[in-house]
C-alpha cells in the first residue's frame, strides 16, 4: 500500500488553476460517484466539470487513487457527533445507525472502505469521539479499540450487502413461495423462515445485529459488567 495522501500537501506554484483547490475537486468528485458510481469516475472527466485542464488537478491531487482516498473521509463529516455525556452504548447505536445512512447515500462509499486508509480529519474524529465515551465507561485503550472496531466491521459487512442487493433489486426480485416451494423438504428449516415477514426487513435485522454486538461488547468487557 503507497502512502496515505493525508501524509502529504498539493503543490504550490504557477502551474495550478485559478480558484481550484482540492476541496473543491474533492467536493466534485463525491458529487460525480453519486450521481454515476465509481466506475464512471476519470480524472479527466473531473477536470471537464470543473472546467479546467486534467493535468490541473495534478497540482492538489497526485493520482486517482489519492482523489478517492480523499473522497472516502468525505462522507465521515455527515456523521452525527457522539454527545457529550451518553452512555458508550447509545453512542455506539446513534453512531453506527448514522454510518449505515452514509453509506446507503452514498453507495460507493462502503466499496472503498478497507481498499484506503481511513486516516483523514473526518473518520478520525469520528473514532475518537467513539474511543473517548468507551474510555470513560472503563475500558482499556484495547477494548476500547477492539469493540469500535467490532462495531463498524459488522456495519461495514451489513450495508456492504445491502448496498449490492439494492443496486441489482435482488431483493425485489426474491419469489418467496419459489424458495419455501423447492426447499421445504430438503430443508425444513430454512424453508419455514419463508413464511416470517419480519425477516424480510432489512431495518429490523440491522438492529438485532447491532444489539448483538453491543451485548457480546458488554459481556466481554470486564468494566462493563
Amino acid at each position: 500500500m503507497t502512502e496515505s495522501v493525508w501524509f502529504g500537501k498539493p503543490k504550490s506554484g504557477g502551474g495550478q488553476h485559478p480558484g481550484l483547490s482540492r476541496e473543491l475537486i474533492v467536493r466534485k468528485a463525491v458529487e460525480m460517484l453519486d450521481e454515476h458510481g465509481l466506475g464512471a469516475l476519470s480524472m479527466r472527466k473531473l477536470a471537464a466539470q470543473l472546467g479546467a485542464a486534467p493535468m490541473s488537478l495534478y497540482w492538489h491531487v497526485p493520482t486517482k487513487d489519492a482523489l478517492l482516498e480523499l473522497a472516502l473521509d468525505h462522507p465521515f463529516s455527515e456523521l452525527e457527533p457522539v454527545d457529550e455525556g451518553v452512555t458508550w452504548d447509545v453512542a455506539a447505536r446513534g453512531l453506527m445507525h448514522s454510518m449505515r445512512m452514509i453509506a446507503l447515500r452514498h453507495p460507493w462509499w462502503v466499496k472503498l472502505v478497507g481498499s484506503y486508509m481511513t486516516v483523514g480529519p473526518n473518520a478520525v474524529a469520528m473514532a475518537d469521539g467513539m474511543l473517548k465515551v468507551m474510555r470513560d465507561a472503563g475500558m482499556s485503550v484495547v477494548e476500547a479499540s477492539r469493540s469500535s472496531s467490532a462495531l463498524s466491521s459488522f456495519v461495514i459487512g451489513f450495508v456492504g450487502a445491502e448496498v449490492n442487493f439494492n443496486a441489482n433489486g435482488a431483493v425485489d426480485q426474491i419469489d418467496v413461495s419459489k424458495l419455501h416451494s423447492l426447499y421445504a423438504e430438503k430443508f425444513p428449516y430454512y424453508a419455514e423462515t419463508m413464511a416470517e415477514a419480519e425477516l424480510w426487513s432489512v431495518d429490523k435485522q440491522f438492529d438485532f445485529g447491532l444489539e448483538c454486538v453491543v451485548a457480546g461488547i458488554r459481556a466481554s468487557v470486564g468494566a462493563l459488567r
